[in-house]
């Protein structure tokens, strides 16, 4: 049950975004043509509209929002646990220097 909820999220993850790739390309194309753009508004000269999603597309939005003060996020009730191994085993190398590593050879 859990593979197939995960193969859904997965497939709606890949259509959703498909579909945002394809409205991205839809807005450039019809911003590049004012023929095309012309033809999505049904009117054969298209007035200066700035509600017009192609418009607002091509030419860029800035909306001046305050900045949102998000809180940090809360641990509650969690004690993080660490393990901690009760003996720590160290080897010796088996060489100083790597034989790939050593001095260059003269001669």
């Amino acid at each position: 049950m859990l593979r197939s909820l995960r193969r859904h999220a997965e497939l709606l993850r890949r259509l959703l975004a498909g579909g945002a790739a394809v409205l991205v390309f839809a807005l450039g194309v019809f911003a590049a043509s004012p023929a095309l753009h012309d033809w999505l508004h049904g009117t054969e000269a298209t007035p200066a509209d700035d509600g017009c999603a192609v418009v607002l597309f091509a030419s860029g939005v800035s909306v001046p929002l305050e900045a949102i003060a998000l809180a940090p996020p809360v641990e509650l009730g969690r004690e993080t646990r660490c393990v901690v191994p009760q003996e720590i085993f160290l080897a010796s190398p088996r060489y100083l220097r790597r034989p790939e590593r050593g001095p260059p050879v003269l001669g």
